[in-house]
């Protein structure tokens, strides 16, 4: 599936995922990001809100970056309240490799 989705084949994936590890708030948060759809942005804020309110904003930056699974769990799809990208733990040049296979990449650069 992975493959797929790497070839621009598969936007979704169905593998079941183990997410017993990690704190109930990282959990939740990997959660969340699983329901942002291929080719949307969302941002930390955006993930705080449904978490527990705006003020998380930082813990969920913090969760995000603590993912077992980029890719799979679409944390390259959460970018900064001001449409910068963010961080990602496989380093910003694969975060935009991965941004422009989705389509979403020119919706940042257009502003």
């Amino acid at each position: 599936q992975l493959l797929d989705y790497l070839a621009g084949k598969r936007d979704t994936f169905d593998v079941p995922l183990d997410l017993s590890y990690g704190t109930m708030f990282q959990r939740q948060v990997w959660r969340t990001l699983q329901r942002v759809p291929y080719g949307k942005l969302r941002s930390y804020q955006w993930i705080a809100a449904r978490v527990g309110g705006p003020h998380y904003a930082r813990a969920v930056g913090n969760a995000v970056g603590a993912n077992p699974l980029p890719i799979m769990i679409p944390c390259h799809r959460i970018v900064a309240h001001d449409a910068s990208l963010g961080g990602f733990s496989g380093g910003l040049p694969m975060k935009r490799k991965l941004l422009s296979l989705e389509g979403t990449l020119t919706q940042l650069l257009r502003g």
